[in-house]
């Protein structure tokens, strides 16, 4: 290891002292200005977020009463098509496979339906 050299401290800088008068408006009042500007700044973001957000949720929520309105009518039809199928005699009973078909289709909607509600959700996230 190397010796350090001695080094002796340098004389203090004489700083320019300022009148508390003329320290408050130079410095502080700027920096006052800026920090009250900020806060109205953050305070509108704030506020479009908030509608930003909002926004999203009656979407969302519009949405959701779509699907459970579909889902309703799909019961209802369902229930309408087994009590006509047992109330004649001649009116045949659905088979398995077309009970399943027909909820294949009304899932398919309602996959739909989401992936309508999640593009519409990434595209407002995004804008």
């Amino acid at each position: 290891m190397r010796p350090l050299d001695a080094v002796e401290p340098a004389e203090p800088e004489e700083v320019e002292v300022l009148e508390p008068e003329e320290d408050f408006e130079q410095f502080l009042l700027p920096v006052i200005h800026e920090m009250r500007e900020d806060i109205a700044a953050l305070t509108r973001e704030h506020g479009r977020a908030y509608m930003r957000n909002r926004s999203k949720l009656w979407e969302m929520d519009n949405m959701l009463i779509q699907i459970q309105t579909q889902v309703e009518a799909s019961e209802e039809s369902a229930l309408n098509h087994l009590q006509s199928a047992g109330g004649g005699a001649e009116a045949r009973a659905p088979t398995r496979g077309e009970k399943a078909e027909e909820k294949a289709q009304e899932l398919a909607k309602m996959a739909e339906m989401l992936v309508q509600l999640v593009r519409r959700i990434e595209k407002s996230e995004s804008a």
